[in-house]
């Protein structure tokens, strides 16, 4: 039921204005979550007198006490490992979180419960991005969906800077050195200089924008609608063909839509300057892999940091896994501690919000921004 849910941890897309390479909106909440303001998609919930909460025994014993503090009517119907709601549960169960805990192991568990469930009115999910099937299958049973945007961009913002940073040491082929017991230099470039372009200037965009700044490289970002706020020289989607030709090194952080699907082809890597390095940390669908291979592979591109890929895991067959100029990271770019707290967080601000009848906050739609 459920293939793949991340958001960084996810790998389902991003949400926020209705831009073709916006990455996302933040969020801003009480509490020890403090990130830039963001702009959210909310909408108006009508708080329930006794609401059912469907979550994850680990979440309730964390935080149900919290919740209670909220809200001091509502029920809880918790998943017990990986056992099965029953019936007369299902029909209570009126609201639900997607907890980080539950990802992996009791993922499927737990969404397979809630599209059973026939009086779902919102789903906080831990996700940045919710294209997939599951989540359109609960907005078209009338549930309100919310994602987790944001609450991962400074963890994935980080693994950005840290392929840039390997490339430019050369890392894999030092590390492959060393597992060789060779002593063998390498080629070191400084990223000062450097000209790094950003497909999807959301809030995982923006963090990348603001932490290649130190470094001394010249940023320019892309979107659909230059807003006039970005933290950098940004372009609109007409001139996506400049971006490439003017950028060492192109960072995709862009949900994928309608529009951005297939976006990085052959041709978009053929107009890429030669020795560019390509990051993708958005969608592993946004890119042509076989057209990346091939540009990796007659040495057009210069290297590449992958975290997504069209089909995950990653099949063993790919020539990816075996390029000296690849580094290949598992989906998990944005799985830290200090992601897995901000999802909490925003689950808890909208839980208040809801309570007290304020619109949530990172509602989704059906069509996603790009």
């Amino acid at each position: 039921l459920l293939a793949e849910v991340d958001g960084n941890r996810t790998r389902l897309a991003g949400i926020a204005c209705d831009n073709r390479f916006e990455g996302g909106g933040a969020h801003q909440v009480p509490g020890h979550l403090r990130c830039k303001p963001y702009p959210v998609i909310v909408a108006n919930v009508t708080p329930m007198t006794a609401p059912v909460l469907f979550c994850t025994d680990t979440l309730w014993d964390l935080r149900g006490d919290e919740i209670v503090s909220i809200n001091p009517a509502i029920e809880v119907v918790r998943l017990l490992g990986r056992e099965h709601v029953t019936p007369s549960d299902l029909e209570r169960i009126t609201i639900a979180f997607f907890s980080p805990d539950a990802w992996p192991d009791r993922a499927t568990n737990f969404m397979g419960t809630c599209v059973r469930v026939p009086n779902l009115e919102w789903l906080q999910s831990m996700s940045a991005g919710t294209d997939h099937s599951v989540y359109t299958t609960l907005r078209s049973h009338g549930a309100v969906v919310t994602s987790a945007v944001g609450a991962a961009a400074p963890s994935i913002a980080q693994t950005v800077m840290t392929y840039l940073l390997a490339l430019s040491r050369e890392l894999p082929k030092l590390a492959a050195a060393q597992a060789a017991r060779q002593w063998s230099a390498t080629n070191i470039r400084d990223l000062a200089g450097m000209r790094l372009g950003i497909v999807g200037l959301g809030a995982i965009g923006a963090e990348v924008a603001r932490l290649a700044a130190p470094f001394g490289m010249d940023v320019i970002g892309m979107r659909r609608t230059v807003r006039g706020d970005e933290p950098c020289e940004t372009w609109e989607t007409s001139r996506f063909n400049d971006l490439l030709r003017w950028a060492d090194a192109i960072a995709v952080t862009a949900p994928l839509t309608n529009h951005t699907r297939g976006l990085f082809d052959a041709e978009a890597f053929a107009k890429m300057r030669p020795g560019a390095w390509f990051v993708n940390v958005g969608r592993g669908e946004i890119v042509n892999e076989r057209g990346l291979t091939e540009s990796l592979l007659d040495g057009h591109l210069g290297g590449a940091g992958l975290d997504v890929f069209a089909v995950e895991p990653l099949p063993v067959e790919s020539d990816l896994w075996s390029m000296p100029n690849v580094i290949i990271t598992p989906h998990n770019s944005g799985n830290t501690e200090r992601t897995d707290r901000r999802i909490v967080e925003i689950f808890i601000e909208n839980f208040r919000r809801r309570t007290v009848g304020q619109p949530l906050l990172n509602v989704t739609t059906e069509e996603l921004p790009g």
